[in-house]
């Protein structure tokens, strides 16, 4: 249980190089345009990795919550509320990019 955060930080950032991972190397090697790619790269952090990232919060402090941690509720809204802005942050770019005119 002493290393649950950091084994947990270490999951997030593995799942994070895999999934970004292919992007990257399209971005610097591949033909098409840079515009797209970059449109692709913020989909994926959008559909993808903030709500693993969310899941993950979620499940940490559901773990302290069941051990017994004092601060666990705080933790437990704080994601939630983070889990709100993850799952929630396709719309509000797309309503922030109509807004704008693009």
């Amino acid at each position: 249980m002493k290393y649950l955060k950091t084994i947990l930080y270490i999951i997030a950032i593995v799942a994070l190089v895999f999934v970004i991972n292919s992007d990257v190397f399209a971005l610097t090697v591949g033909g098409g345009g840079f515009e797209s790619k970059v449109k692709s790269l913020q989909d994926k952090f959008l559909n993808v990795i903030l709500p693993i990232m969310a899941v993950f919060g979620l499940g940490y402090a559901g773990i302290l919550a069941a051990t017994g941690n004092e601060g666990a509720k705080g933790k437990i809204v704080l994601c939630l509320i983070g889990s709100a802005v993850a799952f929630l942050a396709p719309y509000i770019v797309a309503f922030v990019q109509s807004a704008v005119g693009q």
